[in-house]
């Protein structure tokens, strides 16, 4: 009998040593930043208070307001394909105040850029306007890519 519930404290012990190794794993792969491809359209006030209180993930920055719709499109295509959500901050929100900057909402990032950002800090950013809209989204979709390995992949 003392075999008996031995063997069955080995079998559970083993199992439980195998679910947490295995939950260990795929988390240690895991991204911080993930989604379905949601640009989600943040107040200026709306953005200081993510940045100051999470701060990580994907910021998209804009300024020009002709421009503005195409670059929302090939952002959002890429954090879609990318499994990733973002954020944006629009200069032309009512209530962006003109005598501030964007650091005054706490984005660091230049205008017309998708930046990664990881606890508030800048990581790196990409220029919306250096590619030509036919090779934007692959361009988008490399940056995410990188950033997810280099920034977010513990």
């Amino acid at each position: 009998m003392k075999n008996k519930k031995w063997l069955i404290s080995a079998v559970a012990g083993i199992v439980v040593a195998l679910g947490i190794g295995t939950a260990f794993v795929s988390s240690y792969n895991s991204s911080e930043v993930k989604g379905n491809g949601e640009l989600e359209e943040l107040h200026p006030l709306e953005m200081k208070k993510f940045m100051k209180e999470d701060g990580t993930g994907f910021v998209m920055y804009s300024f020009n307001k002709n421009n503005r719709s195409v670059y929302m499109n090939e952002v959002k295509n890429a954090l879609e394909k990318n499994d990733v959500d973002g954020k944006e901050l629009n200069s032309y929100d009512p209530q962006f105040d003109g005598t501030k900057s964007q650091s005054d909402y706490g984005v660091t990032q230049k205008t017309d850029t998708l930046a990664a950002y990881k606890n508030g800090k800048l990581k790196q950013q990409i220029k919306l306007d250096e590619y030509d809209p036919s090779q934007l989204e692959t361009e988008l979709s490399h940056f995410i890519e990188s950033s997810k390995e280099m920034y977010f992949e513990e």
